[in-house]
């Protein structure tokens, strides 16, 4: 009898002891699902374009540009004409500007992609251009009651070696212009504005 019971006990045991590792594997799973499903939903929300982007479309289209520059404080102003071609791309996640004209008596092109990261929270601005070979950033936010988007950044110095904050704005003036600023630091700390460029929407 005693055989018997203790048998059966076995038989109790080894069947519970059984089911422990597909217990475990259950678990296991299903938290690796649900870790799954986690980061599926941190990669959309970072993927998926919002009401920042929207902010691009007011600049679609095609624009007249009147670029003023200055090189220091008090120097006389550079003035220059051009045009500039602006779209969205990306399925709605950045905006391409691609600017043309003249500096300096030399034809210029320049290309520029901002976006809204929707990770860090904030615009940001790549610019590129035939005037050099080095790519800058900037990156900032958007006052929505001014209209004015304002970035920062450093920008290598190709004249000390070094670098140097700037300062950029764009703001919208009414639909059918926006007027971006440009203010740089010389070498003592002090800001300036060192460009100022004029966008006309083309009928």
């Amino acid at each position: 009898m005693k055989a018997i019971k203790f048998l059966m006990v076995s038989l109790v045991v080894v069947f519970v002891v059984s089911l422990i590792p597909g217990q475990v594997l259950l678990a296991q799973q299903q938290s690796q699902s649900e870790q799954e499903q986690k980061m599926m939903k941190l990669w959309m929300e970072n993927a998926t374009p919002g009401e920042n982007h929207k902010y691009f479309e007011y600049f679609t289209g095609d624009w007249e540009v009147t670029a003023t520059m200055w090189m220091a404080p008090g120097a006389a102003p550079e003035v220059a004409k051009g045009d500039c071609k602006s779209e969205i791309i990306l399925g709605g996640r950045f905006l391409k500007s691609y600017s043309t004209g003249s500096m300096m008596g030399m034809p210029y092109e320049g290309l520029s992609i901002t976006a809204y990261d929707n990770f860090k929270k904030e615009f940001v601005t790549i610019w590129i251009d035939n005037a050099g070979t080095g790519i800058y950033q900037t990156s900032g936010t958007l006052d929505k009651a001014t209209k004015t988007r304002t970035e920062t950044g450093l920008w290598d110095d190709i004249m000390t070696g070094g670098k140097f904050k700037v300062r950029l704005t764009v703001k919208v003036i009414d639909d059918g212009k926006y007027i971006f600023e440009m203010y740089s630091t010389n070498p003592e700390g002090k800001e300036f504005k060192s460009g100022e460029i004029v966008y006309i929407r083309k009928k």
